[in-house]
């Protein structure tokens, strides 16, 4: 018996009828309905922490599944350009502006295991359409798991980091610290140069209050524990991917923003220690 998850996509395939009621299948979809969907995904896998060539690969797959005659793809990290020419000989472009972005690895799966249904079955318009608002409304970790994750993370690297357990516990009120802090500086939508030394400053001086307090015994081991959390690791990752891609301009712009961020970080760490490191 066929799942009506399956029946769905099936029922996508062009110039086919449903046996049961005698209808007729939907029509292809139009060049610009294969560019919306097409660029839909790519915007989404852009935003969720995807790296540049896989962005480009995905909406070229897609253009190729419908016959789409050509398509040209420019991305960065901050816009999407899209221009293809239909099998009508018509040519059509589309622009996404990327106003932000973050990882997400549930929403990255979902939309590449999306994106290979689509090749593999070029389903309509309305059924993409539907598994994609799907994604986008996918589940989400509630604050409170959240910031239970960001204190367990913290207390596992300051005690991996040579630290003994007193300074685990105490990283780990520090690491629920900077998530509360990221959700209120995320709240007045601060820019993120102000929002990473502001938070680095107040979980560094944290880290030295739970010490001062006894709570903790190596400020050291408590610091880097945290600063684990503010390093931009999968921005990094990405930006080295892209240079060896060849995407030069992505790659630069990723490269120079994780080291923004890193500077950022360790000002705010800094900082701390000259404000308050003759507690100690």
């Amino acid at each position: 018996m066929i799942s009506r998850k399956t029946f769905e996509w099936k029922r996508g395939k062009k110039e086919q009828t449903d046996q049961k009621t005698g209808t007729q299948a939907a029509d292809p979809m139009t060049g610009e309905e294969v560019l919306t969907c097409a660029i839909n995904i790519g915007e989404q896998l852009l935003v969720s922490g995807a790296e540049i060539s896989r962005v480009e690969d995905t909406i070229q797959r897609i253009c190729n599944a419908y016959g789409i005659r050509q398509s040209h793809i420019f991305s960065i990290a901050s816009c999407i350009i899209v221009t293809l020419e239909t099998k009508e000989r018509q040519w059509i472009t589309q622009t996404r502006r990327i106003l932000s972005y973050g990882t997400d690895m549930w929403k990255l799966d979902r939309l590449n295991d999306l994106s290979r249904r689509i090749c593999a079955t070029q389903p309509s318009f309305e059924v993409i359409d539907r598994e994609y608002e799907k994604i986008l409304k996918g589940p989400t970790y509630s604050p409170a798991v959240q910031c239970a994750v960001y204190a367990m993370t913290a207390g596992a690297f300051a005690v991996f980091f040579g630290g003994n357990l007193w300074d685990g516990f105490a990283s780990l009120f520090v690491g629920a610290l900077i998530r509360v802090t990221l959700y209120a500086f995320a709240a007045i939508h601060m820019k993120a140069i102000f929002s990473n030394i502001l938070c680095s400053l107040i979980s560094g001086i944290a880290c030295i209050l739970v010490c001062y307090i006894g709570l903790g015994r190596h400020v050291e081991m408590i610091m880097i524990g945290n600063i684990m959390l503010l390093i931009p690791g999968v921005l990094m990752t990405n930006s080295f991917r892209d240079f060896i891609s060849g995407d030069m301009i992505s790659g630069l712009l990723h490269f120079s923003e994780a080291m923004i961020t890193a500077v950022c970080v360790a000002v705010g760490f800094i900082m701390s220690k000259m404000l308050l490191g003759g507690m100690l």
